[in-house]
């Protein structure tokens, strides 16, 4: 059983999430959805298939796992990905002692849509903390900033972009199952390491990544309830 909140080209059978979450159907459960953050549409269809006993991808589990970014880093590590250091601080002149310049923020708390900020200096990185922690509310995850910072796609682990950036995405997506998302990753030299994840916006999701997203939920249907088609 397909759940989106996508309008997709796929022949197989669709369910709108608000359908969904009204039903009580026991059947596999595969959620499309551009955001699965803690407390939106995408994170409660997949807890709502859980409640009913169904297998989901991905699970709620996994979900609230990848949209924390020191957590994601965590086991993004643990399963072989290559990650950067990082520290999980509300404190400036932690960070400074500790990492210095430049630096890449990502918020911790589990509100923020937006990446990350970099900040080059003192005064950048006061206003960037303070953006990210909402008024020093929750800390942020600062890593080094080594190299240059590429966001992507990544849509059920598949993306056009050099090999080291593709095998990052296609890791991703078999330790965490989250279909759709964007990917932030440093590329240092010939290497590349995971920062970060986030949602993505609807308008970011082109005919073509429909088609992908379609033709991937077909592999799945014909071979089962695998992760990779």
């Amino acid at each position: 059983m397909v759940v989106s909140n996508i309008d997709l080209t796929t022949d197989l059978p669709t369910m709108k999430p608000s359908t969904f979450l009204e039903s009580s159907i026991k059947d596999f459960t595969l959620n499309i959805n551009n955001d699965y953050r803690y407390l939106k549409t995408g994170y409660y269809v997949s807890l709502h298939a859980e409640i009913l006993g169904n297998q989901v991808i991905p699970s709620s589990e996994d979900i609230v796992d990848a949209y924390r970014t020191p957590i994601l880093l965590l086991r993004a590590s643990k399963a072989g990905i290559p990650t950067v250091p990082y520290i999980v601080t509300s404190s400036v002149k932690q960070i400074i002692a500790e990492i210095g310049f430049p630096v890449i923020l990502f918020a911790v708390n589990p509100f923020s849509y937006d990446g990350f900020r970099i900040a080059k200096n003192r005064s950048a990185l006061y206003r960037a903390a303070k953006s990210l922690e909402m008024n020093y509310k929750f800390p942020v995850c600062a890593q080094p900033l080594k190299g240059e910072v590429v966001s992507f796609k990544s849509i059920f682990g598949k993306c056009e972009i050099d090999e080291k950036i593709r095998k990052i995405s296609e890791m991703v997506y078999e330790v965490f199952g989250i279909p759709l998302c964007k990917l932030h990753v440093q590329r240092v030299e010939k290497e590349a390491y995971l920062c970060g994840l986030q949602p993505l916006k609807k308008e970011e999701l082109l005919p073509n990544d429909l088609k992908t997203i379609s033709e991937e939920i077909w592999q799945i249907s014909k071979n089962g309830e695998h992760r990779v088609g």
